[in-house]
């Protein structure tokens, strides 16, 4: 659970965030009102926690505030006043308990546990959900009466999920309620976590998926009924982003010439700061509003493009690093969406919005930009084959002479880094499993683009055989093999799967054409693409869009769904209409994450969803997959 604190006193906040966060719960704290009310605007809160007394916004007149604009979280407030008039004062600015100054930690820890279940009448003070025991008073987690030893954000997470048991909660969403904006670490960290925690209740006797995976939406426990008979497709939470990714493909990297792995994140910060002026130019168009609204010349022109540049910024900040910039930039959309007149408080709103944005942006101090090294052509067609049993390389070099095989009993970085087409890795060369699996995922690690393809002897107990063999595919598919042979093959078949290997590595070399009027977020995606040895092709214009099309017969489509002249689910139609590209892959890119609006992209023919801003590693994962579903790893276009 999430808690604002917006307490002036550094003493007490840091006492309160300290006794809270002991308590299991995530704290950020606002020193001032106006700070408390950017940040309940910007993030989700399960409970609020305000002083009375605070500069630029008191607790009361931020209470009300809070309950105008519709918000309905608990508010607790906490303060030194403690005559019956202000308490009254307080309750009915729309606070829903008061504790006076100095307070005891253990009843401020009650009552926020009494407000919590109050604000949820679905939750009982003892959560369950069928076998499983969560209590949030002695923090004690069971399942089927088995005690289970959690860490904090274990604790945290299984909790999330109890009391909103019927919700799925997406990577994002999860860092959202769990981490602050200052503490939040990368998506991966709640991947990893929810592992540790399915680890633990399996443990305890559990089912494996009793935490479920939805794909391309989130996570959520799943029932009983479900447990036994999955059939139906749940439906797409609103604040749900397509984040989460089949684990078939590596993240992106780029190969220098000297073997290491770059971070895409770094040409991300080269094309910020080719387009730094620009994303100031789009700031400035928003507070041109300000001005305008102040002069009373504000036109319905002005403020559109101010809303349109808001909604770009949504979009291109936090695939840039900036998440909290993208959250600033969508609250300041919304704003301007309304079409009554700006009130003095909103205006207020905006300026503060806008100078948020300006702090976001200037963060990003530009920097030289990075030179882009291409890394350098195979030498020739070749594999590079571990394994201590030299007929086994000498009878794959007879079966086929276009292949040159070279043998190693180990991986030699010299020779990884001459770029082999592929490897094959025979496991069993290996004194203990455990030693080549542990090889196989530095090798993963290191070179995550290099096809590798596992070969192994089967196990010889053969009244297990069937589950060590599914255990022993399980294992080795995670470390990063595509293919897993066992032995004995016949030379011809290893070589053929080579060939099938080799073949999906193609879809590297695909043609993508993106549709964006947002020429920062072309700049960026289009240069992520080119990265992975794409041909991108890019538009910022709908209406040359056909000849442009034509042009460029891409292998997928990528459409931004929000565009002047002619928007995405247009252009996604007259594509499906027509015979010659009724087939291609479509991909919409946009910050509408609402499920009317991605049921209508797919209601057009979509193929698949991401939303802005989007995560370099999700967009390029999903276009890969996309492409090699369509087909294009048989060396056939994808039309």
């Amino acid at each position: 659970m999430k808690i604002l604190v917006v307490e002036d006193d550094l003493v007490v906040a840091d006492a309160l965030k300290t006794t809270l966060s002991d308590q299991k719960y995530t704290v950020e704290i606002a020193h001032d009102g106006q700070a408390g009310l950017d940040f309940i605007e910007a993030f989700d809160y399960d409970l609020l926690l305000l002083d009375s007394i605070l500069p630029k916004l008191d607790g009361v007149s931020l209470c009300r505030h809070v309950r105008s604009r519709g918000y309905m979280m608990p508010i607790l407030l906490l303060t030194s006043l403690d005559s019956n008039h202000d308490r009254a004062i307080g309750l009915d600015a729309g606070a829903d308990d008061y504790v006076i100054k100095p307070f005891d930690p253990e009843e401020l820890s009650a009552r926020i546990r009494a407000l919590l279940r109050r604000g949820n009448d679905r939750v009982s003070p003892i959560l369950k959900w069928e076998d499983l025991t969560l209590d949030p008073r002695s923090y004690e987690v069971t399942y089927q009466q088995k005690l289970l030893s959690l860490t904090p954000k274990e604790y945290a997470l299984l909790e999330l999920f109890l009391r909103y048991s019927r919700r799925l909660f997406s990577c994002g969403a999860i860092l959202g309620h769990l981490w602050t904006y200052e503490d939040a670490p990368s998506e991966e960290a709640v991947r990893t976590h929810i592992k540790g925690l399915r680890h633990k209740l399996k443990a305890a006797g559990a089912p494996t998926d009793f935490v479920e995976t939805v794909y391309g939406i989130g996570y959520r426990l799943k029932s009983l009924d479900n447990l036994n008979n999955f059939t139906a497709q749940p439906p797409i939470s609103i604040d749900s982003q397509v984040d989460l990714l089949p684990p078939a493909i590596n993240p992106p990297t780029t190969t220098s010439q000297n073997g290491s792995i770059s971070d895409p994140r770094d040409f991300l910060t080269t094309i910020l700061n080719r387009h730094y002026p620009q994303m100031l130019d789009q700031v400035a168009s928003i507070d041109r509003v300000i001005t305008a609204a102040e002069d009373r010349s504000l036109t319905t022109e002005i403020r559109h493009q101010a809303r349109h540049c808001a909604h770009n910024l949504a979009g291109s900040l936090g695939t840039f690093g900036l998440p909290f910039g993208s959250q600033v930039a969508k609250q300041l959309e919304l704003l301007l969406a309304e079409d009554t007149d700006l009130t003095t408080e909103q205006l207020h709103q905006l300026q503060a919005g806008v100078d948020r944005l300006r702090q976001e942006i200037a963060s990003k101090v530009p920097k030289p930009e990075i030179a882009i090294v291409t890394p350098p052509q195979p030498r020739s067609k070749w594999l590079l084959m571990i394994t201590n049993d030299p007929d086994l390389s000498t009878s794959l070099q007879s079966a086929n002479s276009d292949w040159e095989i070279v043998t190693a009993i180990k991986l030699i970085p010299a020779q990884l880094a001459q770029k082999p087409n592929g490897i094959i890795f025979d496991l069993d060369c290996f004194p203990h499993i455990d030693d080549g699996l542990t090889a196989l995922s530095q090798l993963d690690r290191d070179y995550p683009h290099l096809p590798v393809l596992v070969l192994s002897q089967p196990t010889e107990n053969i009244a297990v055989t069937g589950t060590r063999s599914l255990l022993q595919r399980i294992e080795i598919a995670r470390r990063g093999a595509r293919v897993f042979l066992s032995k004995p093959l016949p030379p011809s078949q290893i070589l053929a799967a080579v060939d099938r290997v080799l073949a999906q590595s193609r879809v590297r070399q695909a043609r993508v054409m993106i549709v964006d009027d947002d020429p920062i977020l072309l700049a960026g995606v289009s240069g992520l693409l080119s990265l992975q040895g794409m041909t991108v092709t890019t538009l910022a214009e709908p209406s040359r869009f056909w000849e442009t099309l034509e042009a460029a017969t891409p292998d997928l489509l990528i459409l931004d769904l929000d565009m002047p002249t002619h928007d995405g689910i247009e252009l996604c139609l007259a594509v499906r209409t027509d015979p010659q590209w009724a087939y291609l892959p479509i991909l919409f890119l946009t910050a509408h994450t609402t499920a009317p609006s991605i049921d209508r992209a797919f209601a057009a023919g979509a193929d698949d969803f991401v939303t802005k801003p989007v995560v370099d590693d999700t967009l390029v994962t999903r276009v890969l997959n996309r492409l090699q579903r369509a087909g294009l790893h048989q060396g056939e276009p994808a039309k």
